[in-house]
């Protein structure tokens, strides 16, 4: 059956929900640390009331009873890794372009695929590598245009996505037998506890903050996480994962493009050539998945498709 009005709304609101959030984190002018670590923390407690309520429902219905979703260590491996991801591509906003990082740090698909032929041993097909080549190249051809400064920032931006891989590889094994909800909640939770940790190491304070600050974080860990997050995993029940994660190559299109608009952030002719090429890689590596889950026995249901 054809997807209706209300998945083809709820997923384009994910998109813009997940687009804008670089802009908003730098609205908010809080230390990258202490901007993780808030965004996480919040969108712990958006989702609280709303694990409960299921929790309550699941217990009156004489579902199963509450689970023990915080000690698990699969719970715990992902909140590290999240929280690893925020506090890279954070730091990078402030380094490089948002194009770039944006680029960057949505080369998550590639590394989950590359990861999973190297360490899971599944079938990489010709398609696939030919994915990898091509994007890249263009993050080579940014690296050798950009300076000290960018590239610092580039790489951060790398380094969130690898981490951001590693977090989709344990998350798609503990949402197998864990409600969503109450993964997400749980993950959110333990990745908030490591920023604070990381923020506590480098003596980051998370408080005071501004009135304009602390809004500008609610809003990012509403949209960008509690809903950009949740409707997409919504999304998959709907449409196709290959298809979500095409859609979610909008986020550097969009998130650039209001940041330029609000920020006056402009990336170059070359940068925009570059990231495109990028985009094309992680669009073919995208394709070169859906080929090869088409051609394989099963279906995996993927956890959550992005980091924006």
């Amino acid at each position: 059956m054809r997807p209706g009005w209300k998945p083809w709304a709820g997923l384009v609101l994910a998109v813009l929900g997940i687009s804008g959030t670089s802009t908003y984190m730098k609205l908010a002018g809080t230390d990258p640390l202490v901007t993780t670590f808030w965004r996480l923390a919040l969108a712990a407690v958006l989702l609280l009331p709303v694990d409960l309520v299921r929790r309550h429902r699941r217990a009156a219905g004489g579902g199963a009873g509450p689970s023990h979703t915080m000690r698990d260590p699969r719970v715990m491996a992902a909140g590290v890794f999240l929280a690893l991801h925020f506090a890279l591509w954070v730091s990078s906003l402030s380094r490089t372009s948002v194009l770039s990082s944006l680029v960057f740090v949505t080369m998550d698909p590639l590394f989950v695929a590359v990861l999973d032929a190297l360490i899971m041993h599944e079938r990489t097909g010709r398609l696939l590598w030919a994915a990898v080549l091509v994007a890249l190249s263009g993050g080579v051809c940014i690296a050798v245009q950009a300076g000290a400064a960018a590239n610092t920032g580039n790489l951060l931006a790398l380094g969130g996505a690898l981490a951001a891989s590693f977090y989709l590889i344990v998350g798609r094994s503990a949402t197998r037998t864990m409600d969503a909800v109450s993964y997400n909640r749980a993950t959110f939770t333990w990745a908030a506890l490591v920023a604070g940790l990381f923020c506590l190491a480098t003596r980051k304070p998370v408080l005071p903050l501004s009135a304009a600050s602390f809004l500008w974080l609610v809003v990012t860990a509403f949209l960008g996480q509690t809903m950009g997050h949740g409707l997409i995993n919504a999304s998959l029940a709907s449409f196709q994962p290959q298809f979500v994660s095409l859609m979610m190559l909008w986020e550097p299109i969009l998130g650039s493009l209001l940041a330029f608009l609000v920020l006056g952030d402009r990336p170059g002719p070359a940068e925009l050539v570059d990231g495109a090429v990028i985009l094309a890689g992680l669009a073919l590596g995208i394709l070169a998945t859906a080929r090869a889950a088409a051609g394989g026995a099963g279906h995996e249901r993927p956890d959550d498709m992005t980091a924006g």
